[in-house]
């Protein structure tokens, strides 16, 4: 009868813990990175991109959500992990920034982005990868 009961409760833990475990969201993870024009890390470029990076990413699982500074940016296009590109549009926060939640199935390898700029002479779309700092 013992042994009965301590298997029970044992299972009745373990359930416990699964249940937990399924239970408790995953929390999105700030990723420092910056951008490099035509994946060249010496780009002269890439300064200039990167500053209109605003705070870090947020990666949750395998979706990744950036900011970019003011409303320049109709699209996104991201690698999704596959070689395949999905366009993505934005939302915007309160300050007028950009924002971009698109999916990658390794988000912690660099990402192959095309970003449309709409800003008078710099209106074009530019290839720019990820890369976590």
């Amino acid at each position: 009868m013992k042994l009965s009961m301590k298997k029970s409760f044992s299972m009745m833990m373990l359930v416990f813990m699964l249940v937990l475990a399924f239970a408790v969201p995953a929390s999105a993870a700030s990723q420092s990175y910056e951008f490099y024009y035509q994946n060249n890390p010496s780009s002269s470029y890439n300064a200039h991109v990167n500053s209109y990076i605003v705070g870090d990413a947020d990666v949750t699982g395998t979706t990744v959500t950036i900011t970019l500074q003011d409303d320049y940016y109709p699209q996104l296009q991201a690698d999704n992990g596959t070689g395949t590109f999905v366009t993505y549009y934005p939302t915007y926060d309160a300050n007028g920034n950009t924002v971009f939640t698109f999916t990658n199935s390794n988000p912690t390898a660099d990402i192959n982005t095309k970003l449309s700029v709409a800003a008078g002479p710099h209106s074009s779309e530019y290839e720019l990868t990820i890369h976590w700092n």
